[in-house]
């Protein structure tokens, strides 16, 4: 795309501060002030309407995560209700995988796990030793046991001390009792914070029959009681305005919280309110500050846009970058169309889309693995921890999207193609590729089960790092280049080499993954002329219609070590047609004026890489691998993933740099043909 005709497209959808600038220019000073005084209303309404909008998000957003909090611990109480050890639950099998399941749970704050009988009577019990964490064990277990109904106690919260604690409750699938698992619930109880919602606002979590679980509100007293009566319901999402009990106008919002089964539903809502007061001032505000500016136009306009920047687009901004943070939207290459409406509804659903992938895997590998945590998502499918009790180990479980629409025959070609890709990389033993364990069908596509390594991606040590030196990157570039060579020997072409699938083990291994699912994804639904890959690593001849071959993947190589010695990727843009346009016919930047000490054998070999033309690159990834090993021996290199205390928390910048980070995706090739042919 041209830079007039984006700019054009610019024009034609402006940013929401955008328009409200131009609108306040386009009607000039004297109308803007007389207006003002009768939309004085409108502008009240409009504040009524943001704030109830932000604390019905506020409500859906802390309800989903309790949800998912619930369901993972309620995930890990079944897997281990459903062991047929537990039958003699004195028996020495059965008090090993109780310590066991401790063991590997206890970073998830699980601090006891229980066998009882009928009666409530314990069998068996399996605890954390910390004296603080066995106060509140004992607490726990000893709340409602045994239970009125089965039912009614599948998930019971308790707070002492400060903390919360809960105890899920599952029947044992051998009959005769139940299993109890206690979790600390800190991570639920810093979901329930008024966080974002503004001055005087409450956030609460109740059950269904009135009694608080937890919230900064002591009480449902502090609550409208029309709000409590329809929130306590439990059936519907909603909002509104409410008198309080004091004759007070308050603005709030209810959402229940979804349970994975209905015996599982642990009967909770949340609630939030916040006094209509706070709206009213934000209204007078922008009344007093449309006044002040009366006799300047232009401060008019400056004035009235700051205030639309801090009254409503910033906040839905916020809002946006909340939920892509909660369903990983950075994960997916989107950064935004500009329109900030649009960007919350798509944060939305992409949030409801991963929920649902999430429920689904839950079935598909309910019989064999565990889900543990969510990881992350992309444009081909989500990622999560999970744990294999069979072999006692943890793996990677990746879902591949294919899309409800197939044919029969196509989906089942595909799925023929995935199996064998995943058999053939299952067959390389290789210390540079990640080890394939299982495949396994689904509704929406198929699910894989891969080895799990513990460490970190390089796209995030470079958002942490910025740029790496040169040793670590020739040790890097040959662990990437060995994993290459090997599976192109065996006939597997990658087709998306870049920084997000390259991991870094804690051990020192430097692993590259996902091969042969961007081939898979590709050949599901390919546009006439496209090409599917990842903007800025994509090859030339690959964006010309040429195919994709071995010689593409070098190409992406060259861009990944050169990404990792600069901190920028040699062909940028500000969109995917720009980044495209500068992979075709656009130079880079030097190696040497960004890295001054850089080794001149390293930046010939990357240069060589980044050849336009692939009969000047390197012929295969075995000799680039030898080069690049021939430079660490010289240089007496060793690979480390050294993370400093400052790296281990989270950088400030760094959900914005995953809204901001580009995914694989259908590109263009026709129209790069023709300007090359013109």
């Amino acid at each position: 795309m041209s830079a007039a005709a984006d700019f054009l497209r610019r024009l034609a959808r402006p940013r929401l501060l955008t328009r409200v600038a131009l609108a306040l220019a386009a009607v000039g000073l004297l109308p803007v002030a007389i207006a003002s005084y009768g939309l004085f209303d409108v502008n009240r309404a409009a504040m009524y309407d943001q704030v109830q909008r932000t604390h019905i998000v506020a409500a859906e957003t802390t309800a989903a995560r309790i949800g998912a909090f619930l369901a993972v611990r309620q995930s890990l109480a079944a897997g281990a209700a459903g062991n047929p050890a537990l039958g003699d639950p004195r028996s020495a099998a059965a008090q090993e995988l109780l310590r066991q399941d401790l063991d590997a749970w206890a970073e998830l704050g699980v601090l006891a796990l229980s066998v009882v009988n009928d009666r409530g009577e314990e069998a068996v019990r399996a605890q954390l030793k910390d004296p603080a964490a066995r106060r509140q064990v004992a607490a726990a277990l000893a709340a409602g046991n045994p239970p009125a109904s089965p039912a009614a106690s599948a998930v019971v919260a308790l707070s002492g001390e400060g903390r919360l604690v809960l105890r899920f409750r599952v029947p044992l699938a051998a009959g005769g009792g139940a299993l109890l698992l206690v979790a600390d619930g800190a991570a639920l109880a810093d979901a329930v914070r008024p966080v974002g919602l503004g001055e005087a606002a409450d956030l609460l979590l109740a059950r269904r029959d009135g009694t608080v679980v937890w919230g900064s509100a002591p009480s449902l007293a502090a609550f409208p009681p029309r709000q409590v009566a329809t929130a306590l319901s439990g059936q519907v999402v909603g909002a509104g305005r409410f008198r309080g009990r004091e004759g007070e106008l308050v603005i709030g919002a209810y959402a229940p919280v979804a349970a994975a089964s209905p015996a599982a539903d642990p009967g909770w809502v949340v609630l939030s309110q916040q006094p209509s007061r706070i709206a009213e001032a934000l209204a007078r505000e922008v009344r007093r500050r449309t006044l002040f500016a009366v006799g300047a136009a232009l401060l008019l306009i400056l004035l009235l846009s700051a205030v639309a920047w801090a009254s409503l687009v910033r906040p839905l901004r916020e809002v946006t970058r909340a939920q892509r943070r909660l369903a990983r939207v950075g994960g997916s290459g989107t950064s935004g169309t500009g329109d900030e409406i649009a960007d919350l509804q798509e944060a939305f659903r992409t949030l409801e889309r991963s929920l649902a992938e999430r429920q689904a895997i839950d079935h598909v590998f309910l019989g064999r693995y565990q889900v543990v945590e969510y990881l992350g998502t992309g444009a081909m499918g989500t990622v999560f921890r999970g744990w294999d009790p069979k072999l006692q180990r943890p793996v990677a479980l990746k879902t591949v999207r294919l899309g409800g629409a197939l044919a029969v025959e196509k989906r089942r070609d595909l799925l023929a193609t995935l199996l064998h890709e995943a058999v053939t990389v299952a067959r390389i033993n290789h210390g540079n590729v990640v080890s394939i364990y299982d495949v396994q069908d689904a509704p929406e596509g198929a699910f894989i089960a891969m080895e799990y390594v513990a460490g970190m991606s390089l796209e995030r040590l470079l958002w942490r790092r910025g740029r790496l030196s040169p040793a670590e990157v020739i040790l890097l570039g040959g662990g990437i280049a060995r994993g290459l060579a090997v599976a192109h020997e065996r006939g597997i072409v990658h087709r998306d080499i870049k920084p997000a699938n390259v991991l870094l083990g804690l051990d020192g291994a430097i692993k590259v993954g996902d091969f042969g699912i961007a081939d898979l994804v590709a050949a599901a639904a390919p546009p006439a002329d496209s090409v599917f890959g990842t903007p800025g690593y994509v090859p030339p001849e690959s964006l010309e219609g040429r195919g994709y071959g071995p010689s593409g993947d070098l190409f992406a190589l060259g861009v990944v070590l050169y990404q990792s010695l600069t901190g920028m990727t040699p062909f940028a843009g500000r969109n995917v047609a720009e980044i495209l346009k500068a992979t075709l016919f656009g130079g880079f930047r030097p190696l040497r004026q960004v890295v001054p000490d850089l080794p001149a054998d390293l930046e010939s070999l990357i240069g060589h890489l980044l050849e336009r033309d692939p009969a000047r690159r390197p012929a295969d990834a075995a000799r680039v691998a030898a080069e690049l090993d021939r430079m660490a021996r010289e240089g007496h290199l060793e690979w480390r993933l050294e993370i400093t205390p400052a790296e281990e928390g989270e950088s400030p910048l760094l959900a914005l740099e995953e809204e901001r980070r580009m995914a694989a995706q259908w590109m263009p090739t026709s129209r790069f043909v023709r300007a090359s042919q013109a």
